[in-house]
C-alpha cells in the first residue's frame, strides 16, 4: 500500500521493490511498480546477489528500508547512501540502523501499515491522514481469469448430499454458485466465504474451522484454499465439513478468486492479508500475536482477538501459546454473517 502513497505525491517517481526470490511473483503483482529486483539470498547464492546488487549501485536518489532487519538493511546499504530506516529502538534488530543515514522513531508496537507509511512520509516528505488508508484502492493488479460471481472455478471436491454424486477432480471445473444435488427444491447460498484456515506457525493457526463451516454454509457457501501437500491433507478433511477445497492456485488466481468472494476468514497468514490489501471483507483471527499491531481494523475487516496466556511481546512472541483456539466459534459465524448481510 505504500507504492499508492508515494505514487499519489510523487507520481512521476521510479519505483524499484527488492525482495527474496521467493516473493518475487507477489511482488510482481503490485500495481504501481516500475521494476522488481529478485534477489537469490535465502537459497545461499550471495555472489549471484552480489553482482546484481553491485549493477544497481548509485541508481537511486532514496532508498528506505521498510523491512528493518540487517540483511535488509546490507542490501540498501550496497545500493547506496542516502538511506532511511527505523532507528535501533524500533526495529527487531536494531543493529540494522547503524546502516541508515537517517533514522525515524516509531514505537515497534504500533500498527504495521502505520509504521510502514509514516516511513515512506518521514523519507519522502509527504504527510497522510489514517482516513486516506481507508479509501485505498486494491494493491495487485487484476486480470480477467475469473470476472465474475457466476465464473467456474477449479476444486478438488465437491462436498453435496448425494452419495452418488461423482467427486470433481483437480482438472473438472465446477460452477461456483451451483453445487449438484438431489433436491430440486433446495436453495444455494448465494454468498461465498474463502477460508484460509493455515499459517506459516502451528500457534496462529485456528483449530475449529469445521465448526465455523458447518454454522456458515446456512447462509453462505464456503470454499477452501490450501497450498503445500501437508495443508492439502489436512484441508481435504477439513472439507468433509460442507467445504469446497479449491484446486491449487497461483497468487494470480487466489487474488482474482477472492475478487468473487462476499468474505475471506482466516489466521494471521499471507492469504488473509491479501484480501485486506484487495479491500475484500475480512475476518482475521489473533492468538498469541497483536491483531492490532498486524492488521488494519476497518467497517468490513473485522479482527478477532483471542487473550493469550501472557501480555504479548512483539519482540518474544510466545509461539507455545495456542490461544487462539479459545476463540468461540459462534462468534466468527454471527460476524461473518453480519458481514455477508452489510
Amino acid at each position: 500500500m505504500a507504492i499508492q502513497f508515494i505514487r499519489k505525491h510523487i507520481a512521476n517517481a521510479h519505483i524499484s521493490w527488492f525482495c527474496d526470490a521467493r516473493f518475487e511473483q507477489i511482488a510482481r503483482l503490485l500495481a504501481g511498480l516500475d521494476e522488481v529486483v529478485a534477489l537469490p539470498l535465502k537459497d545461499k547464492k550471495f555472489l549471484k546477489s552480489f553482482e546484481i546488487l553491485r549493477q544497481k549501485q548509485g541508481q537511486f536518489d532514496i532508498i528506505i528500508d521498510l523491512q528493518g532487519l540487517l540483511k535488509s538493511a546490507l542490501v540498501s546499504r550496497s545500493l547506496g547512501k542516502n538511506i532511511f530506516g527505523f532507528d535501533r529502538f524500533s526495529t527487531k534488530e536494531g543493529l540494522a540502523s547503524i546502516f541508515y543515514t537517517h533514522k525515524y522513531s516509531c514505537n515497534y508496537d504500533k500498527n504495521i501499515i502505520l509504521r510502514n507509511l509514516e516511513l515512506c512520509a518521514f523519507a519522502l516528505n509527504f504527510s497522510f491522514d489514517e482516513k486516506e488508508i481507508l479509501a485505498k484502492e486494491p494493491c495487485f493488479l487484476k486480470n480477467s481469469r475469473i470476472p465474475n460471481k457466476n465464473s467456474r472455478i477449479p476444486s478438488d471436491e465437491t462436498r453435496i448430499p448425494n452419495k452418488n454424486s461423482r467427486i470433481a477432480s483437480d482438472e473438472i471445473k465446477i460452477h461456483s454458485d451451483e453445487t449438484r444435488i438431489s433436491n430440486k427444491n433446495s436453495r444455494i447460498p448465494s454468498k461465498k466465504i474463502l477460508i484460509a484456515p493455515f499459517a506459516s506457525e502451528s500457534s496462529k493457526c485456528y483449530a475449529h474451522f469445521a465448526s465455523v463451516i458447518k454454522g456458515a454454509k446456512e447462509f453462505a457457501q464456503c470454499f477452501l484454499v490450501a497450498g503445500n501437500k501437508p495443508e492439502r491433507e489436512k484441508a481435504a478433511k477439513l472439507a468433509s465439513s460442507g467445504a469446497t477445497l479449491l484446486a491449487p492456485l497461483d497468487l494470480a488466481q487466489i487474488l482474482e478468486f477472492m475478487d468473487t468472494c462476499d468474505l475471506i476468514i482466516g489466521n494471521d497468514s499471507g492469504i488473509t492479508h491479501l484480501a485486506w490489501a484487495q479491500n475484500c471483507a475480512t475476518i482475521t483471527l489473533f492468538g498469541n500475536r497483536s491483531g492490532a499491531r498486524n492488521a488494519f481494523a476497518t467497517p468490513k475487516n473485522l479482527i478477532i482477538q483471542a487473550t493469550p496466556k501472557h501480555e504479548i511481546d512483539a519482540f518474544h512472541i510466545d509461539k507455545s501459546d495456542f490461544c487462539i483456539n479459545d476463540i468461540d466459534p459462534a462468534q466468527i459465524i454471527a460476524k461473518a454473517k453480519g458481514l455477508c448481510d452489510a
